[in-house]
Order: C-alpha cells, then sequence, then structure tokens
C-alpha cells in the first residue's frame, strides 16, 4: 500500500514542537505518525517547503535531524496494478485506536474521505496500474500543492467515510496526546514478539543490558535493542526506553515516560517525551514535558510542572504591541514544551508552561517564552553558523556527521 502524509495549514499552530522537524515525525506514546504508518506500506511526506528541500537534500544519506527516515524518491513511481492509496493528514495521532481505524479505512478499500472540523483528516484513493486514473491526478496536485493538499481533497468531493480521527491541534495537547497513547503504543510493541520479558513487567530486545540492581515498582517497562540501564535504576511503568539509550545509575524513570533512541538520561523524569539524540544526563527534575531532538539539559537542570497554587497552567503570548493573550490548558500537570536543538545551562530553572524554542540556550530562571535561536549566555541571538558548529560537535559524539542539508535548514530557520 501507498501512504502519503501530509501537512495541513494548522500545522504552524503546533509551534515549538514542530519547527524543524515534520508532525507526523513527532513521538506521542511510544511511536510516530510516520514510523506507524510505514507498517502499513511505503511512506510519502508532503511536507512544509522547508522541511520537503531539507529531505530532498539530504537524499537519504543519513538519518533526519529528528532521528526518522528519509523518504525514497524512488519508491514514489513504484509500479502498482490498481492498489489503494491511504492519505493521511500529518497531524493524526498515532494511537491504537487511530491506527486500528485507519487500517480498517484502508482494508475496506473504498473512497472515502475522513473529514474533521475545518479540514481533512484522511483518505482512501484508487491507484491505476498505468497511473492515469483521477486518484492518480490527484496524488500528483496533492504532492505539488504542499499544505494546501487539504483542501485539494476537499475540492474532489470524495464519499464521506463514517469515522472520526483525533488531531493535535495545539502544542500543549501533544501531553495529553502522549498519556492517551502510551499504553496502546506499547501494547503494539509487545505484540510484534521482539520484547522477551526477563523478569516481571520488563520487556527487552536483543542486545539491550539491564543491571541486576534495577527495580521495576510496575511495568510495563519495554527496552528497545542495545539499550543499556545501569545500576541502581528505578523504573516505572508504563515506560519505553528507545534503542541504544543509556540509563546512568541511580536515575528514576517514572510512569507516562517515552525515551527516544540513543539519548542519554540520568536524575528523574515522568511523564515526559524525550525525542531521538538528546541528553539529560545528570540531577535533576524533568516532568510533564515534551524535548525535542539534539537538546542537552546541563547538571541541575529542573522544570516544575505543578504551580505553587496547585492551579491550571496557563500559557502567555507576548504580542507585539506589548499585550498578552493567556490561554489555559485545563492541566494541573504541565512542565515545558522545548524545541530541537536547545541547550541549558547548570542549574538552570525552567516555569510551568515553558514554550523554549529551536536552537535557543538559556539559563538561570528561564522566561516562559523563549524564541528561537535566542542565547541568553552571550545575550543575544545565535547565528545558524554557531548552531551549526556546536551541533557539528554533538553529532560526532554520535558518529554521525553534519551534512550541507542540515546547514542549508538552520540558515533557513534562522530567516
Amino acid at each position: 500500500m501507498h501512504v502519503l502524509v501530509f501537512e495541513d495549514e494548522r500545522v504552524e499552530q503546533l509551534g515549538v514542537l514542530a519547527t524543524a522537524r515534520p508532525a507526523c515525525d513527532l513521538t506521542l506514546g511510544a511511536t510516530t505518525l510516520h514510523d506507524a504508518l510505514a507498517t502499513f506500506g511505503t511512506v510519502e511526506r508532503v511536507l512544509r517547503p522547508h522541511l520537503a528541500r531539507y529531505l530532498s537534500s539530504l537524499a537519504g544519506r543519513r538519518t533526519a535531524l529528528w532521528g526518522g527516515a528519509c523518504d525514497s524518491p524512488a519508491e514514489r513511481l513504484e509500479s502498482t496494478h490498481g492498489a489503494v492509496a491511504l492519505v493521511v493528514n500529518a497531524r493524526v495521532i498515532p494511537s491504537r485506536d487511530n491506527l486500528a481505524r485507519l487500517r480498517s479505512l484502508a482494508d475496506a478499500g473504498r473512497r472515502a474521505v475522513v473529514s474533521h472540523t475545518g479540514g481533512v483528516s484522511a483518505a482512501v484513493l484508487h491507484r491505476t496500474p498505468a497511473g492515469d486514473g483521477i486518484d492518480d491526478a490527484l496524488l500528483r496536485e496533492m504532492r505539488t500543492a504542499g499544505r494546501g493538499s487539504a483542501q485539494v481533497l476537499e475540492a474532489h468531493s470524495l464519499p464521506q467515510a463514517d469515522l472520526s480521527l483525533d488531531l493535535l491541534s495545539e502544542p500543549q495537547h501533544a501531553l495529553e496526546a502522549h498519556e492517551q497513547a502510551l499504553a496502546g503504543a506499547l501494547a503494539i510493541k509487545l505484540d510484534s514478539g521482539r520484547f522477551r520479558e526477563v523478569r516481571r513487567g520488563l520487556f527487552v530486545a536483543d542486545g539491550a543490558s539491564v543491571a541486576d540492581e534495577v527495580v521495576v515498582r510496575h511495568g510495563p517497562v519495554v527496552v528497545g535493542a542495545g539499550a543499556e540501564i545501569g545500576p541502581f535504576v528505578c523504573l516505572d511503568g508504563p515506560l519505553w526506553i528507545g534503542p541504544r539509550t543509556r540509563v546512568n545509575p541511580h536515575a528514576w524513570l517514572r510512569a507516562g515516560t517515552a525515551i527516544g533512541a540513543d539519548c542519554r538520561v540520568g536524575g528523574e523524569i515522568e511523564a515526559t517525551v524525550m525525542e531521538a539524540f538528546s541528553n539529560k544526563a545528570h540531577d535533576g527534575f524533568l516532568g510533564h514535558s515534551h524535548l525535542g531532538s539534539w537538546v542537552n539539559l546541563a547538571a541541575g537542570t529542573v522544570t516544575s510542572n505543578l504551580k505553587a497554587t496547585y492551579g491550571t497552567v496557563r500559557l502567555h503570548e507576548h504580542r507585539s504591541d506589548g499585550s498578552r493573550a493567556t490561554t489555559d490548558t485545563g492541566r494541573q500537570f504541565f512542565g515545558a514544551l522545548v524545541g530541537d536543538l536547545v541547550k541549558t545551562a547548570i542549574n538552570a530553572s525552567i516555569p510551568c508552561g515553558a514554550r523554549i524554542g529551536l536552537a535557543a540556550t538559556v539559563q538561570g530562571t528561564v522566561p516562559d517564552v523563549v524564541p528561537a535561536f535566542t542565547n541568553e549566555i552571550l545575550g543575544g541571538r545565535s547565528s545558524a553558523d554557531q548552531v551549526a558548529t556546536v551541533l557539528e560537535r554533538t553529532m560526532a559524539r554520535r558518529g554521525l556527521e553534519l551534512l550541507a542539508a542540515d546547514r542549508e535548514l538552520l540558515a533557513t530557520l534562522a530567516g
């Protein structure tokens, strides 16, 4: 099956989490939408221009900055014998229920569209052997429409499917979506048969190393291939620890946490997503947060995830005219949303509801809103070249090479 994942015009509302990565490459639960759909068939992304150019320039030579696989242009042109094409909005949450609904939609094989308020969630199209059918033309039109893909689908008046899908609409929704999706995502992993239960509640893939002194208070705790968990670590499930990640001795990974591939973690972490290649190797508390890739939280960095009043956390938007808009998240526990490539200085204190933009460097008491490329240590703004220099050194520690495509992406995002 051919699967096309498209970003719509509302993807920008996801803020710091999706600035430098496709919405379909956000980890929610223990997987991304892109990776979940890869079990359906060949996946193709239709993205914002800067991300489309980045993947095209990267040309599959290395994993993307966010740790995800690259699309293969050759696979888009694969021959078909009248196959079904599944089209999915990149903001669809990869929960077990959503994936089951998409699977049933595709298996039914009927031309249909799934709509939501203000847009399209998914569709099933029919491809012809010669590639000259009406839906083949629609797929080609979507590839060139980018964020206008939803409007292209709507204009073709496909039959409506009696189905609903849950989508991300605001950045703060990522926390709730993750919490709701994690148990189902772990169940899918365990159903794959790739993990064996080595002690009650602890499931490990081949090549994972778990010290005898590790305590699993309750499961499931699922550990990816090649991960290493040191002695005197406390693990509370549901918990996902990604491939090749290292958990340092005496860490406490609490329920609701998902650690991506190739991370380094220590201290206390609760109900948090850490995307691939990020570090929180030292003591300090990280709770109810979402961290991008290549983030480094220095020793002693802490997030606040509960207000002193025990009330719900509000997000503040600082407008250019000096006024401020406030959104009540309805959440009592809310740490921080941290973009890719962010760095903290030692003992940084991050308040409830903080949003830290791409490639920012922060210290001390961190503001609740930090624009991309801010450098509080230097008292100004980091250039794309400065960020690239640090990233090159960081990637070398993971055995990866910084490429021209990465520099071009950073230059574009720095403006």
